[in-house]
């Protein structure tokens, strides 16, 4: 918000309350007490002790109190002020009187009275709307500066909830409970309020900026990028507002809408840093990495070496399979910078040395970023926590990708003791590896110790309810899903997690109905329509489930997951093969150590008969996940066809005994049947 705005706020408008009618006097008043003698922030527990008024002071003191007022009308602040302290003096019990002289001294800065009197007001009359209203604007002005005064922003959410209460007309109190929750870090409170703000349609650009940050803070991308749309149609299409929006839709996976944000930006802001690089990421994710690496070279011709702009061209050469340039590009980014300056870059140096096969340079660049962000003592502040956690996770992902599963564990332990109790990293990483190699009961023992330690983390609960599904305890997973739902406030997230459940159990028209309840619930969320195109392939609906992967891709059209599963799709049915090879090739170059995505690519090569490609990266998936049993089954048909009998009943066994879904056993056990049957002759 601009200070003129919030100057207007706290202060202006506070003249205009109050009422010409008589404020309400008491029969009785004490002493009055001089100005000058006033402590600097006193509490009135209770009001004053009540002392007799009589008629005449009464009469008295209301004429005073309407020339104060003719005074305000008049722009006469210094005159109005000595007839309000005469109105005290001869009634200081008078609450209406005492507002409106702190509103005055609250005009004019000078906290320390307006404060005095605000109290004052709220000790006589705690049912005063308008003496909360001026105690909490002061104490709010009172609580910023250089550093927060929680106390007084403490203080000041008192005082404004009061008046919420108390008034349910003044909206701009909202506006203020926003701001002052936003800088106590509760998130939760602070939407809420910006919520009932916009929700009365009172909200301008900077409550919509505002609740943009928050929503992007909770993840919640789909309601970041509707509020940050609506915040940059207030401001008149303002840049600022528009770079935002593009934020907001590039997390919620709407890229192609990003592009064209940014795109519309940069015809009237041609020069803008900041817009060229941003545009130049969204063509990266947009898979329009020819047109990004042409905008990464406009600043790169003047600023050759711009770190920014390398980490995007890297990443641009990375998606595109140009690996040893992303390495040489990243290199010229690090030169010479300092560690804590540029660790985007690091991650990404990092991140493209595993994707090469080289984890001990990799996991050394993880470990000369996490020294960067810790202390002495190798411990880790507050203020670092959040990129230590990042550091440790992708550390942690580089050794699950090599296969060395007891540093992963250990890299586990380091984060629970470098990162401190509070942090769920730790467990959510270790439950879902432990889903991955198949240990069903230990990951379901791991998510209920850690919904324990951790009641509020929904992502546990999805978890557990994911590995009893896996276990067969359908029934027990839907109920767990079904009690976050009530407490929920993303419906759809919930009704898609439960449609993957009963997918997994094979109750597919159920699981469809809930599939399509979350796309109902938000048409653009890329998890949800994939979530759904995939129910509907096992339905064999397969038009339905095409038309939907292509709707998300013309959302995000580098989304690898959506890239992959249509590729996918379109081999299993050996339809239009060169196009099923196209987009795998994209998914695996966004993330070249997913097995999911090696054993696509591996899939359409083995449709295409090229069967020593097919065997290469179907091997190379397996080494990222032993305990699939999809990839197992899949490799024991590539070497069955290779003529390596032997080889590919090995692997269907090992497929077998991972299956769970019974249309799955019975083709891999008629695999099994005729492999014998093949051997014997």
């Amino acid at each position: 918000m601009p200070a003129s705005r919030l100057a207007l706020l706290l202060s202006g408008c506070c003249l205009t309350v109050g009422s010409l009618a008589a404020p309400a006097f008491s029969q009785q008043s004490p002493k009055p007490r001089s100005e000058k003698t006033q402590p600097a922030t006193p509490a009135p527990d209770s009001a004053p002790a009540p002392a007799k008024v009589s008629r005449e002071q009464r009469i008295q003191a209301y004429e005073k109190f309407l020339l104060a007022r003719r005074y305000i009308a008049q722009a006469d602040p210094l005159n109005a002020i000595t007839a309000f302290k005469e109105v005290l003096a001869l009634d200081p019990t008078a609450a209406t009187a005492h507002v409106e002289l702190g509103n005055l001294y609250l005009e004019g800065r000078n906290l320390r009275d307006a404060e005095y009197h605000a109290r004052q007001a709220v000790a006589l009359d705690p049912e005063d709307a308008m003496a909360h209203w001026l105690l909490g604007r002061v104490l709010f002005l009172q609580s910023s500066g250089a550093a927060l005064n929680r106390e007084k922003a403490r203080e000041a959410v008192a005082a404004f909830e009061t008046v919420a209460k108390l008034d349910a007309l003044n909206l701009d109190v909202y506006r203020l409970l926003g701001r002052l929750y936003r800088d106590l870090n509760d998130t939760e409170n602070a939407l809420s309020a910006y919520a009932k703000l916009i929700g009365a349609n009172q909200g301008g650009p900077e409550e919509f900026a505002a609740a943009t940050d928050l929503y992007l803070r909770k993840r919640r991308y789909r309601d970041a990028a509707n509020t940050a749309r609506q915040a940059y149609v207030l401001s008149g299409e303002n840049p600022q507002w528009g770079y935002q929006l593009s934020q907001a839709l590039l997390y919620a996976g709407q890229t192609a809408e990003a592009i064209d944000v940014l795109k519309e930006l940069l015809e009237e802001n041609g020069n803008n840093l900041r817009l060229i690089l941003s545009y130049a990421e969204a063509l990266m994710r947009g898979g329009r990495y020819a047109e990004a690496e042409q905008q990464v070279q406009r600043v790169l011709s003047e600023r050759p070496n711009h770190p920014e702009a390398l980490s995007i061209l890297a990443q641009v050469q990375r998606r595109s399979g140009r690996r040893e340039e992303a390495v040489k590009t990243l290199r010229q980014a690090l030169s010479g910078q300092d560690v804590t300056e540029t660790l985007a870059q690091q991650y990404a140096l990092a991140e493209t040395l595993v994707e090469l096969g080289r984890t001990e340079e990799a996991v050394a660049a993880y470990e000369s970023a996490l020294r960067s962000v810790s202390n002495p003592d190798n411990s880790v502040s507050e203020s670092q926590r959040e990129r230590a956690e990042l550091i440790l996770m992708r550390m942690a992902s580089a050794y699950k990708a090599a296969g060395k599963l007891d540093q992963e564990m250990a890299t586990y332990d380091r984060m629970r003791r470098l990162l401190g109790s509070e942090s769920t990293l730790a467990d959510l990483l270790l439950i879902e590896s432990l889903r991955n190699e198949g240990k069903h009961e230990e990951a379901l023992k791991a998510a209920r110790a850690a919904r324990r330690r951790f009641p509020n983390e929904r992502q546990f609960v999805y978890l557990e309810a994911q590995v009893l599904s896996r276990l067969g305890q359908v029934d027990q997973a839907l109920k767990e899903l079904t009690k976050v739902a009530e407490e929920a406030d993303d419906a759809g997230e919930v009704a898609q997690m439960k449609a993957i459940v009963l997918s997994d159990a094979n109750r597919f028209e159920d699981a469809e109905h809930l599939a399509r309840q979350a796309v109902r619930y938000d048409e653009k969320n890329i998890a949800y329509l994939v979530t759904l195109s995939s129910i509907l392939e096992r339905r064999k609906q397969y038009a339905e489930s095409e038309q939907l992967l292509r709707t998300a891709l013309a959302l995000d059209p580098d989304n690898p997951t959506a890239l992959n599963n249509l590729g996918y799709f379109l081999a299993e049915r050996n339809e239009r093969l060169d196009e099923a090879l196209t987009l795998v090739q994209r998914a695996v170059n966004i993330e070249p150590t997913n097995s999911s995505f090696l054993d696509s690519l591996g899939w359409v090569y083995f449709k295409q008969n090229r069967l020593d490609l097919a065997r290469q990266y179907i091997e190379q998936a397996l080494s990222y996940d032993r305990r699939n049993a999809t990839l197992n089954d899949h490799l024991g048909d590539v070497l069955e066809r290779l003529g390596d009998l032997e080889g590919a009943r090995r692997h269907w066994k090992i497929a077998r005994s991972l299956a769970t879904d019974p249309e799955d056993i019975n083709r891999i056990d008629a695999k099994l049947r005729r492999g014998q049957t093949a051997e014997t002759q």
